[in-house]
């Protein structure tokens, strides 16, 4: 397996390819600062191996980490959330879900107190498609590095292991002369 190191060298290349290849398409620099940001993410803070209790990007979340235990629990390693995608859209979901429902509690209290939180978006149409799209910027850079991290894992994981299946193979048909 590559590894913290290994997924992180491979993405921080890819960064710069990506960033090279946006600039000579002439993106904008917020759009390519968006793809970066989300490589970025992708790659420190909401790996594919938030699966493992034990993995760095686990542990870059420091003390919040029992935030990602129900996640680490219910999703084996290298499942389908493993799958660049599906697994991106699922841990990305997870994160919101679990900051929604740690702020009701926030936001009930405040209330007790007696300030008021108004969630209230004046903006019109536009306003709401030219957000969300950067944030689509930020998901496609969050994909882009989680494709490369499954191609890694794919990559090493065959290659570590195909010798042995071959040796296995051959060791079986000599035995069955």
């Amino acid at each position: 397996m590559p590894g913290f190191w290994g997924h992180t060298i491979s993405n921080g290349i890819a960064l710069i390819g990506v960033t090279a290849y946006m600039a000579y398409e002439r993106w904008s620099v917020a759009d390519i600062l968006a793809v970066d940001a989300g490589i970025a993410v992708a790659t420190v803070a909401l790996s594919p191996d938030m699966d493992l209790f034990t993995s760095k990007p686990m542990g870059s979340w420091g003390l919040m980490r029992f935030f990602w235990w129900p996640y680490a629990r219910l999703v084996k390693h290298r499942d389908m959330m493993h799958i660049p995608i599906l697994g991106t859209a699922a841990r990305w979901a997870y994160m919101l879900a679990m900051l929604a429902l740690l702020s009701l509690p926030i936001l009930f209290l405040l209330k007790q107190i007696g300030l008021q939180v108004n969630f209230n978006f004046t903006g019109d149409r536009d306003d709401v498609i030219y957000y969300s799209l950067y944030l689509a910027d930020i998901f496609l850079g969050a994909c882009l590095a989680d494709a490369l991290h499954f191609a890694f894992d794919i990559l090493t994981h065959g290659l570590k292991n195909e010798p042995s299946r071959r040796r296995r193979r051959f060791v079986e048909s000599d035995e069955s002369f």
